[in-house]
């Protein structure tokens, strides 16, 4: 895929960055843990789209009141839970022409489930699973669920099993095949009051150290909405090139 986006070398995977610097003439130093050991990359400007309390630790060095305002946006937990079933286990009202289709399905939380969603992954992609039989993911926790922590792997198969089958799993099928399980103790951002005062500080205090060309982007910044996160990539996009212009003629 990089070779054919004409990326080539230059994305770089299983780099973490530990530390960024002010580089002493203009633009940054970043410092990476690579699998061959320690890099460090000069920039003339850098986007953050990562969470925003990781960003919190990064930037705690140059700026405290910009570290402050990032740590204090609320992730809740959510839980990725996927599951298979035979297909015949799907109630017969769930199929169209004798199949499961759609994309999947949202839960609101007055049909009495936990499970936040699921999505039919097998409907979806080809070869996600075998003849006979449908995959689905489901979302489990978030901000009126943050118990889902201290409950085991089986705990949460067992309570998405169960909202399953109050609407598209026969009650009588058989148990699903528990295929993973992946808690994200800090999943998604809540954009709750007082959260683009939050960013706004964490923005403004950037600005007064003197940090240009160093910008703040990702789902805490633009929305969690897949098309926002485009969006912002686009918002994020233009700054830089806005900034690298007027950086070229100083």
């Amino acid at each position: 895929m990089l070779s054919h986006l004409g990326l080539g070398s230059k994305v770089k995977l299983s780099w973490k960055l530990t530390s960024i610097t002010k580089a002493d003439n203009q633009g940054y130093v970043l410092g990476y843990e690579t699998p061959e050991g320690l890099v460090s990359v000069q920039a003339k400007s850098v986007i953050m789209t990562i969470p925003s309390y990781v960003a919190s630790d990064i930037l705690r060095p140059l700026s405290i009141d910009a570290a402050d305002a990032l740590s204090k946006f609320y992730y809740p937990p959510v839980a990725a839970v996927t599951v298979s079933y035979p297909k015949e286990a799907i109630r017969k009202e769930c199929l169209i022409d004798g199949e499961l289709q759609g994309f999947g399905q949202l839960h609101p939380r007055s049909q009495g489930v936990e499970t936040l969603g699921t999505i039919y992954s097998s409907s979806l992609f080809p070869n996600r699973a075998p003849a006979g039989r449908v995959l689905l993911l489901n979302y489990i926790g978030g901000s009126t669920n943050t118990g889902i922590v201290s409950k085991t792997e089986s705990d949460l198969v067992e309570a998405v099993d169960s909202d399953l089958r109050k609407m598209l799993i026969n009650p009588r099928a058989a148990d699903p095949l528990a295929l993973g399980v992946r808690v994200w103790p800090q999943a998604i951002p809540q954009f709750l009051i007082g959260h683009l005062d939050r960013l706004a500080a964490a923005k403004s205090a950037l600005g007064r150290g003197g940090y240009d060309g160093l910008f703040l982007g990702g789902n805490y910044v633009a929305g969690v909405a897949l098309g926002r996160c485009i969006e912002g990539a686009y918002e994020s996009a233009s700054q830089v090139s806005d900034f690298l212009t007027k950086y070229a003629y100083k």
